[in-house]
């Protein structure tokens, strides 16, 4: 199935940008990765630090570590989208292969899913970290 709005033009320029990003995505991810590896060498032994630091320590990482899984997520879908590119099927959704409106593609270059599916995607990830934090013992 083509995709009816887009020609060959868009999707090499689709395809230029989308090499850009996942080339920004990389180097962004391969910084965080130093930078955790830094901070880790930085802050040594634990019982050299009082609560406060330890606090802060503790909330960088978790700060950084939901940058990261954005980071690599997205990256994840640049990565698609360029196979999807090679295997002529960019601007086809992943989940039901109709086509992606094109003003989407022109926003989110690296698109997969048409936004009704995205959201609903969102809404099920949104929807499993509840019940996952439900279902964790209180810390006392």
């Amino acid at each position: 199935m083509a995709h009816p709005e887009i020609d060959q033009e868009f999707v090499q320029k689709q395809k230029g940008r989308l090499e850009e990003m996942r080339a920004e995505l990389r180097r962004i991810v391969e910084g965080m990765e130093g930078d955790n590896q830094n901070r880790a060498e930085d802050e040594g032994d634990f019982t050299e630090h009082d609560s406060g630091d330890m606090s802060q320590s503790m909330f960088t990482r978790e700060m950084d570590a939901t940058v990261g899984e954005a980071m690599e997520g997205r990256l994840g879908h640049v990565e698609r989208a360029l196979q999807k590119i090679e295997e002529g099927t960019y601007g086809l959704s992943d989940v039901s292969g109709e086509p992606i409106v094109r003003g989407r593609l022109e926003a989110a270059p690296e698109a997969i899913y048409k936004v009704d599916e995205q959201q609903a995607f969102e809404d099920g990830r949104r929807y499993r970290q509840e019940i996952n934090e439900d279902s964790q013992p209180p810390i006392s």
